[in-house]
């Protein structure tokens, strides 16, 4: 009887787990997801999201709580946004809008000029003791300013420092919609005061720079949100171009098929920017957006001290590898001296929990949705 019970048991586990390793190979048959094409292992970093994670418990101290500056922003109920369904398919394309198949939203037919809410905030949780006085002052002074926080709202310092930008982009993975995340990309990327948001931002960076502010925390080194501050506020025309660049055959915006796409090569070329240079395996598809964003960087390396023109390069010519000679301009990129960082999957578990749980529900929806 004993014997017969344990054969019973052990059967059902087996069953049981026979069960769940074929639902899981038919969850990713369904979602056209070969597990040739995904390389846990080789994750290194959370794709466009937060990319510079602070890395000690005291680099994070204030949180923005005060939402109340938000609550009488007005909401734009937008009807101009049409969605397109990307296909479906087994094979693996050169177009990296392949690998999805849900719609994404086009960009709307008239640039979004009113934010929904909540509007995602720069160093919304990053604000942190480690800083000095006078930076800690600068800084919260520059969050509760108008014309930063709504008016020239950089997106490159939401992909970098924003935990809000992070939560809203993991929400819209998990539930499939983009249209929140498409009009916040019209609203940062509208041309309409492109040359006073500029100028605008050239101020801060200044002075962020000077000793009374921010000075003599980036000449210490220590603190890695204040180095990614001045990063993406010098980044802050390139990034608004390029998250404008839409796909030629689809008409969506590159970046929305970069986040969504079952394959995160893509993905990664948005980390160059930020000093993370691409996977050792990863090989970026041959799409019109891969040639586009590197053109655009190959454009900007001669007047972007803060766009590491080597991993520019290097990135490139992967691609050239893979896709042709000629796929992108590799001469028009000045070489340049600025230092490389490195990511991996193990610094994340050294960052708060709150940075962590939207970078692991990100990552793991990218893979398994």
């Amino acid at each position: 009887m004993k014997t017969q019970f344990v054969l019973s048991l052990v059967l059902g586990l087996m069953m049981s787990n026979a069960s769940a390793h074929n639902h899981g190979i038919r969850s990713r048959h369904r979602n056209n997801d070969p597990a040739k094409r995904i390389h846990l292992e080789e994750v290194d970093i959370p794709i466009s999201l937060v990319v510079d994670i602070p890395t000690h418990d005291d680099d994070v101290l204030v949180s923005r709580s005060d939402s109340s500056s938000n609550e009488n922003m007005s909401v734009r109920a937008d009807s101009t946004n049409s969605t397109i369904t990307i296909p479906n398919t087994n094979t693996t394309s050169t177009n990296s809008s392949s690998s999805s198949s849900s719609s994404l939203p086009l960009p709307p037919l008239t640039p979004i000029t009113t934010p929904s809410k909540p509007i995602p905030m720069p160093l919304d949780l990053s604000i942190s003791n480690s800083l000095t006085n006078g930076c800690m002052i600068y800084l919260t002074t520059l969050l509760s300013t108008e014309e930063f926080i709504y008016d020239c709202l950089p997106f490159s310092l939401l992909l970098t420092t924003s935990t809000s930008y992070s939560t809203l982009l993991s929400n819209s993975i998990q539930l499939n919609n983009f249209t929140n995340i498409n009009n916040l990309i019209s609203y940062t990327s509208n041309n309409n005061n492109s040359e006073r948001c500029e100028n605008y931002i050239k101020i801060i960076e200044d002075n962020l720079n000077s000793n009374k502010n921010c000075g003599i925390d980036l000449n210490q080194n220590k603190n890695q949100v204040i180095k990614q501050t001045k990063n993406s506020l010098g980044n802050y025309k390139l990034i608004k171009k390029i998250s404008n660049l839409i796909n030629e055959e689809t008409g969506i915006y590159c970046y929305l098929e970069n986040v969504k796409s079952k394959r995160p090569d893509d993905a990664y070329l948005w980390n160059l920017p930020s000093g993370i240079p691409l996977p050792d395996k990863s090989i970026p598809t041959c799409s019109s957006c891969s040639r586009s964003i590197l053109n655009t960087y190959s454009e900007f390396t001669s007047t972007t001290p803060t766009l590491n023109s080597t991993l520019v390069k290097q990135a490139m010519s992967r691609v050239n590898d893979a896709c042709g000679a000629s796929f992108v301009n590799l001469s028009a990129v000045a070489l340049s001296n600025t230092s490389t960082r490195s990511a991996s999957v193990n610094s994340l578990f050294l960052c708060p929990l709150g940075w962590f749980l939207g970078v692991l529900l990100s990552v793991f929806s990218l893979i398994w949705i």
